[in-house]
């Protein structure tokens, strides 16, 4: 049980230093380049969550945005890594492979439960 919230504390902290921390506190990069926007700036799997669910980049925060997805990633990866590490504990090759084939529909699905949220609390365009 602890291992699990060590996992999940150690990614969120991980995803927080690298992706959360380049933007204020309002949602806007700290540094821009000439003609880069905020979502230019945002990570691959925050954009496909922007234009999959048609999230409205005028209602929401980005970096609050930053933290539910870096949440939801320590999540993921926490209950795909801690089943997989004691089911197979001694082929650390077979541990790698199946965690990597498992994570990205666990990571989807969740992303789909995240974007149903945003859709009932009303920060999606045209709704």
């Amino acid at each position: 049980m602890i291992e699990t919230f060590i996992t999940i504390l150690l990614v969120y902290l991980i995803y927080f230093f690298v992706s959360v921390l380049r933007y204020d506190k309002n949602g806007h990069l700290k540094k821009k380049a000439d003609g880069i926007t905020d979502y230019d700036g945002l990570p691959s799997e925050v954009k496909y969550f922007i234009k999959k669910y048609n999230i409205d980049l005028d209602k929401i925060n980005l970096r609050g945005l930053l933290k539910l997805t870096g949440l939801i990633l320590g999540i993921d990866i926490a209950l795909i890594s801690i089943p997989v590490v004691l089911i197979f504990k001694t082929d650390i090759v077979l541990q790698i492979v199946v965690a990597s084939v498992c994570i990205i529909p666990i990571y989807l699905i969740s992303l789909k439960f995240l974007g149903n949220y945003f859709k009932k609390k009303g920060l999606v365009k045209n709704v």
